[in-house]
């Protein structure tokens, strides 16, 4: 009896070895929303020059007045004490389960033959 499981996380390593950053193309391009304060006021700024201090990723459930349902991602990053950045990503729900595939395929690559099934930084 063969092991389909291994030839499948087999296939996904190659595929993930040719192209190691897959993308999504988003339906709805206007729902992306990325925001960036320096101190008070909001400008835009060039380059980054601090690093972040504190990030962190936040998903949630969210229905628009149409009826529409979609997964809100959010991404925050502090730097200093007033650098900040944000983004807001409002997916579909096949977007998102497509983004969950994805996440889910790289993970099985990255941390494939490491020992308790992990790999930390």
């Amino acid at each position: 009896m063969s092991n389909d499981s291994t030839s499948d996380r087999e296939d996904d390593r190659e595929s993930l070895a040719e192209a190691p950053t897959d993308s999504i193309d988003l339906e709805e391009t206007e729902r992306v929303r990325i925001g960036v304060t320096r101190g008070e006021t909001d400008l835009e700024i060039g380059p980054p020059r601090d690093y972040p201090d504190r990030a962190d990723v936040s998903i949630r459930p969210e229905a628009d007045d149409g009826g529409g349902d979609r997964i809100v991602l959010s991404i925050d990053a502090m730097a200093g004490d007033h650098g900040t950045g944000h983004a807001d990503v409002e997916l579909t729900p096949a977007e998102a389960r497509t983004l969950r595939d994805h996440l889910d395929e790289t993970v099985r690559w990255a941390t494939d033959g490491e020992a308790g099934g992990h790999r930390d930084r």
